[in-house]
């Protein structure tokens, strides 16, 4: 027994249950408090995002009237900058065309103008004394004549010119009243220049320099190749290619070659070449060109004002970018390769797109159509807009064989996204300082709403505490065994009715408590009579498990007994035959047997729907009563075959089943084989290699489907040579699939038997076996595998 001072020690002192109230409020304040602080700071989120989205909202339209705009400015500006570029262009074309055109006429007109032209070669301010320079063997004249004339070494012998190249020399002595002219006026030109047919290429330049010596200290070895081929190789091909497709189709014959740096000191330098044609248009007589000095285009492009990072730049078809000042080249992160190799021609300025270290401008596009191309692009990290504009087309030449293509250079302006959207940017900075002053005063007064609410919950809970005292009192004393303790309840509020479910639950656990005995003893005797009831049932599924396994193994056995043994096949006159049956499961559906009787040998082949006991007792009544009427001398193969559908159908339906076969009989004698009956195609291969397929879906219907099908039944004949190998199966063989359900198919077992047909009929049953596994590889096999292989000795 306890002792009342036992009983006191055991029961929760005053400070204890002032603890528990203190810890109760605790909770109550901190549930309260943060409940509400969740209400006010999703209140303040909410208030935030509603500033937000007004923000996004009016950003959204200032955005949308700043591209408005800034479209239209930057698509403008490019026009009439790309305007200016193909006047300044054109300008400079049109001159060369307007010379080309005057000396076209004189080669036109060569025999008419040869008097003038005689005359004028003679006349001294016309006559070309061209000198020998023997160290560098080529002939140069004097800088006090109007151009100079350069003829190279291999078009004269032992210091003294060819007579028919210094005739053509005499010819064009009138240029020089013509190309000063055309150098010094019209488009801003470095030099103007005619330069004769391949066969005699010396040149005539305007104005004069000493261009032997140039040409000898920047393009060692000019003089050992024709003049052409050392600088501009391939240009000849292309223009001759025009003549071959026909100059109609090449009205505008300006060539404009990439620009480059001028090896002579004049900059950046573009030139235009236009080919002169002979009087009937069949050969090239020469050319005339200038070199455009760029320096004015060049600085025209790095001068334009975008913004203060944006520039713009003039890029090649290729993306050869011509014309960028140095902000812009660094900030498309190019790379200039230089103008190497000049022993193989001009050096051209090489500075792509392509090669640029950001991998956005290396995959940048260049527009392909008239339309200005407006796009936004990411460079190194940041935002840029980009406007492009194609100029007029010109035919180019990009280099050392090369071709002449109509090509179109891309002006471009590139702007970052961040200045052309300032006004943007400095509305949603003073947006989101409202916004940050909106919601530190809405913090505020959720910080004073929070301590005025908390004061009044404190209130509140210490008002609702006596009732808990109680409950909890009640509830330790339960936990120390006393279970008929009850509870004062003076009040109907939910803590009230707390009260009353503590004193109905205090009165079901007393109840409880006292049976609790008596029911676990009841309970315990349940279960082991179940266990004892589940431990015999196991039992007799193990024996019926055993049962059943037997009598598979025993129908398996027996299945494969009934199969024809290796020296019956061996005892077959005339015929090598080898098969192989794998049921699916532990009985098969599959059919194969050789039988002789009389001189007569009977082969057949099926297969039954599905696989496994009822598929392979169905198997074995066809194989019964095959042998039967074979032992009974029934020689008719139409007969013999309905006999058969007969016996199966009857049994089929004794027994209920719903299964079907296809079988195919074959009857051998004399090399002639009669086939009856539907199943797989007969695959015969000839002693020479050659491959034949007997469809039977014609000659039969499924055993078992009808009691008379001689309606049905046909039969054909197939002569069979020595040498020759006839291959039946089964579908488990084409059907049989791999890992990737790819099945293994005829065609494949086609291709094993003719790789294999020399061979004894177990090599090549082994062949197509072994073939049909690789195939399935580690594959789960799903249909019975059968193959019969037979060869006429």
């Amino acid at each position: 027994m306890t002792s009342p001072g036992d009983q006191d020690q055991k029961r929760p002192h005053p400070g204890g249950l002032l603890s528990g109230l203190s810890k109760f409020n605790t909770k109550f304040l901190l549930v309260t408090g943060f409940s509400v602080l969740i209400g006010a700071i999703l209140n303040v989120v909410v208030a935030r995002q509603g500033l937000h989205e007004l923000s996004r909202k009016s950003a959204r339209e200032i955005e949308a009237g700043l591209n408005t705009a800034n479209r239209e400015y930057l698509t403008n500006h490019l026009n009439d900058r790309a305007q200016h570029l193909n006047l300044r262009l054109g300008h400079a074309y049109a001159d060369l065309e307007m010379l080309a055109a005057i000396v076209q006429t004189m080669a036109d007109n060569g025999e008419e103008l040869k008097p003038l032209t005689d005359q004028a070669a003679s006349m001294a301010f016309f006559r070309d004394k061209l000198v020998h320079n023997p160290k560098s063997n080529w002939w140069q004249n004097g800088v006090d004549e109007p151009s100079v004339v350069g003829v190279w070494g291999y078009l004269g012998k032992d210091g003294e010119i060819f007579p028919e190249v210094r005739a053509a020399v005499d010819r064009t002595a009138l240029l020089d009243l013509f190309l000063p002219l055309f150098q010094k006026y019209g488009a801003d030109k470095l030099q103007v220049y005619y330069a004769d047919s391949p066969d005699q290429p010396f040149v005539r330049v305007a104005p004069w320099l000493d261009m032997g010596g140039t040409f000898d200290k920047l393009y060692p070895g000019h003089n050992e190749k024709m003049w052409y081929d050392a600088f501009y190789p391939g240009l000849i091909e292309s223009w001759n290619e025009w003549l071959k497709e026909g100059l109609a189709k090449h009205p505008d014959q300006t060539t404009v070659l990439s620009p480059y740096d001028d090896a002579g000191g004049g900059g950046m330098v573009m030139t235009a070449f236009h080919p002169i044609w002979n009087k009937s248009r069949t050969k090239l007589a020469g050319t005339v060109a200038l070199d455009l000095t760029l320096a004015q285009l060049v600085e025209s492009i790095k001068d334009v004002k975008l913004a203060t990072a944006g520039f713009a730049f003039l890029a090649q078809a290729d993306g050869n970018v011509l014309a960028v000042n140095n902000l812009g080249a660094s900030t498309l992160r190019l790379k200039a390769a230089g103008g190497a190799g000049q022993s193989e021609g001009v050096g051209m300025l090489q500075r792509r797109l392509k090669d640029s270290e950001d991998p956005a401008v290396a995959g940048m596009v260049l527009p392909r159509d008239e339309k200005i191309d407006y796009r936004e692009m990411i460079i190194s990290g940041e935002s840029y807009i980009l406007t492009l504009e194609r100029l007029a087309p010109v035919n180019g030449w990009a280099g050392p064989n090369a071709r002449v293509a109509l090509e179109h250079w891309t002006l471009g302006f590139v702007v970052p996204k961040k200045e052309m959207y300032a006004s943007l940017l400095a509305s949603q900075k003073a947006i989101e300082e409202s916004r940050t002053t909106i919601v530190s005063t809405q913090i505020v007064i959720m910080l004073g709403s929070f301590v005025l609410l908390m004061v009044g919950v404190y209130l509140v809970a210490r008002r609702m505490t006596g009732a808990l005292v109680a409950l909890s009192k009640g509830a330790t004393r339960m936990r120390e065994g006393d279970y008929s303790v009850r509870i004062d309840v003076k009040s109907s509020d939910e803590i009230g009715q707390l009260g009353v479910a503590f004193n109905d639950m205090a009165s079901e656990i007393e109840a409880y408590t006292n049976n609790l005995e008596e029911l676990v003893g009841e309970r315990t005797r349940a279960l082991e009579k179940a266990n004892l009831e589940i431990s015999q049932l196991n039992s007799k599924l193990a024996q019926e498990n055993i049962r059943l396994g037997a009598e598979l193994n025993v129908a398996r056995q027996l299945q494969l007994m009934v199969l024809p043994a290796p020296q019956e096949l061996l005892e077959i006159p005339d015929l090598d035959i080898a098969g192989y049956m794998s049921p699916a499961d532990e009985v098969g559906g599959d059919y194969y047997d050789v039988l002789m009787n009389e001189g007569i040998v009977k082969i057949g082949i099926g297969d039954v729907t599905g696989h496994g006991l009822e598929s392979g007792v169905l198997m074995l009544m066809v194989q019964t009563a095959v042998r039967t009427l074979l032992a009974s001398n029934e020689r008719d193969p139409k007969k013999f075959l309905n006999i058969v559908n007969k016996v199966i159908y009857q049994n089929i339906q004794r027994i209920s089943s719903n299964k079907n076969m296809s079988l195919s009989l074959l009857d051998y004698s004399d090399g002639r084989l009669q086939l009856t009956g539907q199943h797989e195609d007969l695959i015969i291969v000839r002693k020479n290699g050659q491959l034949e397929r007997v469809d039977t879906m014609g000659l039969g219907l499924p055993i078992g489907i009808d009691l008379d099908i001689s309606d049905f039944i046909s039969s054909t004949d197939v002569e069979l040579a020595s040498g020759d190998v006839v291959t039946l199966f089964s579908d488990g063989i084409t059907e049989a699939e791999d890992t990737a359900a790819e099945q293994y198919g005829v065609e494949r077992l086609c291709d094993v038997v003719k790789r294999h047909h020399m061979k004894p009929s177990k090599e090549i049953k082994d062949a197509i076996i072994e073939d049909v596994l690789a195939h399935v590889g580690d594959n789960k096999i799903y249909d019975d595998i059968t193959v019969l292989v037979i060869k006429r000795l």
